[in-house]
């Protein structure tokens, strides 16, 4: 015990001389359990409020009124006989409008008394018209008593701004109805907890178009939603391995610092065992410090995301729960996990290098570096064969994620061998200049002593030309998909009118080529949960559908008991052409149809199906029309909106770039996230090379202090020592190119198509690399110049000591 307890405070007081390596070595824990801490928080309140919701749908506790059309309304009408039944039924209007500046905003119309009352906080000020969540007001810019601008001179507000409110800007719902001009429609009704009797008088009252539901009933939030949480933490996990490189690093160099220290320990006679016990504590007591520090910033970093979060899971997954980091427990047990995780990871990596364990005693591990080199490399090219393999049998998210891991992990494997076979491939060159013939020479162990640092590098990297692979091939595929899915000029919402009315209105209107109606209502296709659709009675009205595969003579079998299914419930259901397809979850017997084509469908996480008029009409009775698109004449689409605007609210038609700009908008809201993600894991990676070259040098200071005897110039060495990390870094940046390409397949080809059942071309993007290593490149010589530029302005009397 006494051994140990020298041991301890011999070591620690290293750090009393050297308080960059303690720093460093909190970074290192700090920086990447602080991501996924914060990734994590956001996703377990998320699960939490996934189950509450699931539960009180369980227990009949909260019920909904929504209508059977997937994009339809209920009338007002509804909710007034509900209230004079005695049932306390609350109104709400959830539109999706766009400011001013083109921002998709989504407002929510409730009753303010009742909704804010809910929540237990003060209305404020009388004069306040609109409550925003304060995270989504500060992403914006807003202020308290603001007013929201909208197209058409149209405002909202003035603004208050509420803690915890959600995504939703919530207003009086008769503001919001007078805003978007929609009339007497409602989206649903909330219901309390209701007695057999009320369910009975509820049922008899509603009108064919609407359905009574629990809350929750209708999506299963943790099942929808699971690939979204997967997704994010892949990439914190991501994070934590680069992160981790820092503070191997880190305690790599202060314990081989340290050797002749722990040389002097044990020739005083304080064992092996002591020494290797001292060194955990060491790091223990740094895991102890750096808990606390990554829950605060990884609950700060959640606080930051969830807004985000929130509007992501709210537009995609219709989750329109609200979500909130109330305490540090949950952050600080997750810390505790992830940091011990940390800790006992570092240890085991410690225990293989063979400095460290030169420095620790075990003698026999010193001669093991070029095996050790070796044998990585064969461990990578096992994981590449068992991912070439693995990829054709993945069947869920998590394995095709595992999949993306083992590459990485590959590739991290592989990096010393490599970095040391074209390091000393380089060395054979010879120069003129004994500057740049010692540069060469010396490249292979600058490599040796950075080559943790380029692994971390290289990796984050790898993972930033796969993210930027996989949002450039989405947002290409969707702008394709676009151009072809939204080819009308207008769409017109009518809510359910008389069909002959409708097309005698606009049979009356200049310019319009085509008409198609259009159909919609809430469905199960082979047990997956989403909607089926009809448009016009020709094949003209389906063509603009981004076929994926179809028979050839689709478009007339179409309209004898043939359906388009989209892609997601092809692969989620793994359907084929020919086969019998079961629609049921109508409100009618279930029907069948026959599969005659697979059409692209990205964006969409439900299941989809078209079938015929005639189809949908014997199936289901007569369904609501829901509205029309419109194919008009260039020179007479204006005469025709502003015609539209005499019989129908603004919100209810909408301009073909209008809803293009909102669906790429939406696109790149999606992508925030991780876009963020992958930026701090580079930030986290130029932290890890910028701590190991402040560390690194140290046991270089005699050959350094020796050059600059011999007539050196600090200027010719400090460029010399760039030009080093920059050949060194750029062979790491060449292995990270195929590497990430290979990443950006693997999310492409299959975390897509398992996750969301999409699939789509692969572009690699090669003109977006230039740019992107240059900037990394430049990033990674900035976060370098200042540790060697400190070393070389040391005195020699200063480097010959051996203390910069």
């Amino acid at each position: 015990m006494i051994e140990w307890r020298l041991a301890v405070i011999t070591l620690l007081a290293h750090y009393r001389r050297h308080p960059w390596q303690l720093l460093f070595l909190l970074l290192g824990m700090v920086l990447g359990a602080s991501l996924l801490v914060g990734v994590e928080t956001i996703n377990q309140e998320a699960r939490a409020r996934y189950a509450a919701s699931e539960d009180q749908a369980s227990r009949g506790e909260g019920w909904q009124i929504q209508p059977h059309q997937r994009e339809g309304f209920l009338d007002q009408t509804l909710w007034i006989n509900l209230r004079r039944s005695g049932i306390d039924a609350t109104p709400v209007l959830d539109m999706r409008l766009v400011d001013s500046q083109d921002r998709p905003l989504l407002v929510r119309g409730v009753d303010p008394l009742a909704y804010v009352g809910q929540l237990g906080r003060p209305t404020g000020s009388s004069e306040a018209r609109a409550w925003v969540d304060t995270r989504v007001a500060a992403s914006y810019g807003w202020q308290d008593g603001d007013n929201l601008r909208f197209r058409e001179d149209q405002t909202l507000g003035p603004l208050q701004l509420i803690e915890d409110l959600g995504p939703w800007i919530h207003t009086d719902i008769a503001t919001l109805s007078e805003l978007a001009q929609s009339g007497t429609r409602l989206s649903y009704l909330n219901l309390p907890a209701l007695s057999p009797s009320q369910l009975d008088t509820i049922r008899q009252a509603l009108p064919q178009q609407a359905r009574l539901m629990s809350q929750g009933e209708s999506t299963q939030f943790g099942q929808l939603s699971a690939s979204f949480h997967l997704n994010l933490t892949a990439l914190a996990m991501m994070a934590l391995a680069v992160s981790l490189f820092l503070a191997f690093n880190a305690l790599r160099f202060s314990l081989t610092q340290r050797s002749a220290l722990m040389a002097q320990l044990r020739s005083l006679g304080i064992g092996q065992p002591a020494l290797v016990k001292a060194v955990i504590s060491e790091l223990v007591l740094v895991g102890m410090i750096a808990i606390p520090i990554s829950a605060l910033a990884g609950s700060q970093f959640a606080r930051a995301w969830m807004p985000q979060v929130q509007m992501t899971l709210s537009s995609l997954y219709g989750f329109n729960g609200l979500l909130s980091v109330e305490n540090l427990l949950l952050p600080l047990g997750l810390a505790t996990v992830v940091i011990l995780g940390a800790i006992a990871m570092v240890l085991g990596s410690l225990m293989l290098d063979p400095r460290v364990a030169l420095s620790l005693g075990f003698r026999s591990r010193q001669q093991r570096q070029q095996t050790q080199s070796l044998g990585l490399l064969a461990l990578g090219l096992v994981l590449l064969l068992v991912v070439t393999v693995g990829a054709s049998l993945v069947a869920t998210t998590g394995m095709a994620l595992t999949l993306c891991g083992l590459l990485l992990l590959a590739g991290a494997a592989m990096t010393p061998q490599w970095l040391q076979l074209c390091c000393r491939a380089v060395g054979r060159f010879r120069l003129r200049s004994a500057l740049g013939q010692w540069a060469l020479t010396d490249l292979d162990e600058q490599q040796r002593t950075t080559r943790v640092a380029m692994i971390a590098v290289m990796l984050a990297l790898a993972a930033a030309v796969g993210m930027r692979m996989v949002v450039g091939s989405f947002e290409l595929a969707l702008e394709g998909y676009l151009k072809q899915r939204i080819s009308a000029d207008l769409y017109v919402r009518t809510g359910g009118d008389d069909h002959a009315l409708w097309q005698s209105r606009l049979s009356t209107l200049p310019g319009i080529t085509t008409i198609t109606p259009f159909r919609h209502q809430r469905a199960s296709i082979q047990g997956e949960a989403g909607s089926i659709a009809s448009l016009g009675d020709s094949a003209e009205h389906y063509r603009h559908l981004p076929i994926k595969v179809a028979d050839d003579d689709w478009s007339s079998t179409l309209f004898d008991g043939g359906c388009l299914v989209n892609e997601r419930t092809q692969l989620m259901a793994d359907l084929s052409l020919g086969q019998q397809i079961t629609i049921g979850d109508t409100g009618q017997p279930p029907f069948s149809c026959t599969l005659v084509g697979v059409y692209y469908d990205y964006g969409n996480l439900k299941a989809q199906a078209f079938i015929s008029p005639l189809l949908m009409q014997t199936a289901l009775g007569e369904v609501p029309l829901a509205g029309y698109s419109l194919s008009v004449s260039e020179a007479t689409r204006q005469q025709v909106y502003q015609s539209l605007l005499e019989w129908l609210s603004p919100a209810q038609i909408i301009q073909r770039e209008r809803i293009r700009n909102l669906a790429t908008t939406m696109f790149h809201q999606t992508f925030a996230v991780t876009t963020a993600l992958n930026i701090l894991t580079l930030l986290v990676a130029a932290v890890g090379l910028f701590a190991s070259l402040s560390s690194v040098e140290h046991h270089r200071l005699g050959q350094l202090a020796t050059l600059l005897a011999l007539g050196i110039t600090r200027r010719q060495l400090l460029l010399a020592q760039l030009a080093q990390l920059g050949v060194i870094a750029l062979f790491a940046l060449i292995l990270a190119l195929p590497l990430g390409m290979a990443l950006g397949h693997l999310l492409l080809d299959l975390v897509n198509r398992v996750a969301f059942g999409w699939t789509m071309p692969v572009h690699y993007l090669m003109e977006d690399w230039p740019s992107l290593l240059g900037s990394l490149l430049l990033a990674l010589l900035l976060s370098a110049l200042w540790p060697l530029w400190r070393l070389s302005k040391a005195p020699v009397s200063q480097l010959m000591k051996g203390d910069s």
